[in-house]
């Protein structure tokens, strides 16, 4: 049965309010596949799992910024988010980048470029809500990391440069490399995130000189 979209992001919220502690719990700490799984099998399902899927489907909510912005301890997890998604990509970016080209018979065409898009548009998004992170901030990616990520971005940005991964891959690359462009709609995202450029109370409309009455 299809669901409205407007149902559908009701859904997306309610499932963020109540589980996201646990499904960034999930990702970090994945469960063990049975023991006669196929070791890439094991390997990729570090990264590419449903805890990655659906974060990418609840990252639009506010509460994922809020999550990952918190000093909770409940939201402890989210600190490590970024850091951890490079470290797994980076792991089996070899890998993947050989099936790419040649997949294997038990995975259709077109299988580990959607899954290395996946983790690349989450690695952007949560590059867009730890922007103002000081530069030698643990949550960041640290600089070896960050190089080797940059060639593997350019190398996709390049051979698939009019699909799904190339297009994610470039705009990741220009938040690596501070491109002016790039960072303005970065900026612009976050705020829009943080709910800067409307009024939280209820009933209220409006868009300038905003007042913390409803804090």
């Amino acid at each position: 049965m299809r669901v409205h979209m407007s149902q559908q992001d009701v859904i997306y919220h309610k499932f963020a309010a109540l589980y996201l502690p646990s499904l960034v719990s999930r990702f970090l700490e994945p469960p063990t596949l049975p023991p006669n799984s196929p070791e890439h099998l094991t390997v990729d399902f570090k990264l590419n799992n449903p805890y990655i899927e659906m974060m990418g489907v609840v990252s639009h909510t506010p509460y994922f910024s809020k999550f990952l912005r918190s000093d909770e301890p409940v939201a402890q997890g989210g600190k490590s988010l970024l850091t951890m998604v490079v470290e797994r990509l980076l792991e089996v970016a070899p890998f993947w980048d050989k099936k790419m080209d040649n997949p294997p018979i038990d995975r259709e065409p077109g299988y580990y470029q959607s899954a290395a898009g996946t983790s690349i548009q989450l690695i952007s998004t949560l590059l867009v809500i730890f922007v103002k992170e000081p530069v030698n901030s643990p949550v960041l990616i640290n600089t070896d990391r960050q190089k080797e990520l940059i060639t593997w971005l350019r190398k996709w940005k390049r051979r698939y440069s009019q699909e799904f991964l190339g297009r994610v891959s470039d705009r990741a690359l220009g938040q690596l490399e501070k491109h002016p462009i790039v960072m303005h709609e970065v900026m612009q995202m976050r705020r829009l995130w943080k709910n800067w450029e409307f009024c939280g109370k209820d009933g209220c409309d409006k868009t300038d000189t905003l007042k913390a009455c409803s804090r």
